[in-house]
């Protein structure tokens, strides 16, 4: 897989995001259409809401930052983005996902 630029690939109504592209970026933030089973710093109760999403009904996109899902797609279609704070640049990405998954 090719690496991507955030700031003219990742975002907008024809970016990865938008159509649920798998990707790699040239900084932290990645997108896969599996469910990654590392959890990076999830916390706990976001851990356990990810696995059984992934058991039930499955997830089908993983976007994450670092090594964090912070964003994910149901099978059924159903977004899933964490209410979780991190850095300053995962909050970028969450923005991201909060403005082109939906």
């Amino acid at each position: 897989m090719s690496k991507v630029s955030i700031r003219t690939d990742v975002g907008g109504p024809s970016g990865l995001l938008a159509s649920r592209e798998p990707f790699e970026s040239h900084g932290a933030m990645s997108a896969v259409d599996y469910a990654p089973s590392s959890t990076g710093r999830l916390p706990v109760e976001w851990v356990r809401r990810y696995d059984a999403d992934n058991r039930n009904p499955g997830i089908v996109y993983t976007v994450r930052s670092w090594a964090t899902p912070i964003a994910w797609i149901l099978a059924t279609g159903q977004i899933i983005i964490p209410d979780v704070s991190y850095s300053i640049t995962t909050t970028r990405h969450q923005n991201l996902c909060r403005a082109w998954l939906a």
